[in-house]
């Protein structure tokens, strides 16, 4: 039986070419899934958006130290953040419906974070960001997190968006209204 997989993906935030180097410096940390023959059908980012999921106006959609919520985002397809140069891991595989059950699950987690509107006062170091929304969808879908070769730092990493009841929750069904962690 053909293979699906949740993987863990690393962009840098920053990256740049100099002295014939290229420097890459801190992570944006998603979940990206693919199939048996490799290709990215589905991405899960944790991202800064105006409240309510509004577009943000400045550098590049990003407008610093103004009032940014950390926003849940799911494509069905591969974006411009995904690499196969940047630091990634098999996080689960398993067959396709497997990686689907879990894929609902993250789109819970999508739908409970939103509706909080979490504060993510740029560059969000001490509040919930991308790797912080990374490692909720970790917890909420009962997979481990993987050290990468190549791994960047990643800013919130292990920090929860949820409460562990909330991420109980759902896993076993449609989301609720949620309290942050």
């Amino acid at each position: 039986m053909a293979s699906f997989r949740l993987l863990k993906v690393q962009s840098p935030a920053l990256a740049w070419q100099a002295g014939g180097r290229r420097w890459r410096f801190a992570a944006h940390t998603f979940l990206a899934a693919a199939d048996p023959d490799g290709r990215i059908f589905c991405e899960h980012h944790g991202i800064a958006r105006a409240p309510g999921g509004g577009t943000l106006r400045g550098l590049g959609g990003v407008a610093p130290f103004r009032r940014e919520v950390i926003w849940g985002e799911a494509w069905p397809h591969r974006t411009g953040f995904y690499d196969e140069s940047h630091p990634q891991g098999v996080l689960f595989q398993g067959v396709r419906a497997e990686v689907e059950a879990r894929l609902a699950v993250a789109d819970r987690v999508r739908a409970a974070v939103n509706a909080l509107d979490l504060a993510y006062p740029w560059p969000g170091l001490r509040t919930g960001n991308s790797n912080a929304y990374f490692a909720t969808l970790l917890a909420a879908l009962d997979l481990r997190d993987l050290r990468l070769h190549g791994q960047l730092w990643a800013p919130g990493g292990g920090r929860l968006l949820l409460h562990a009841l909330a991420l109980d929750r759902l896993r076993d069904g449609p989301s609720e209204v949620f309290e942050a962690a």
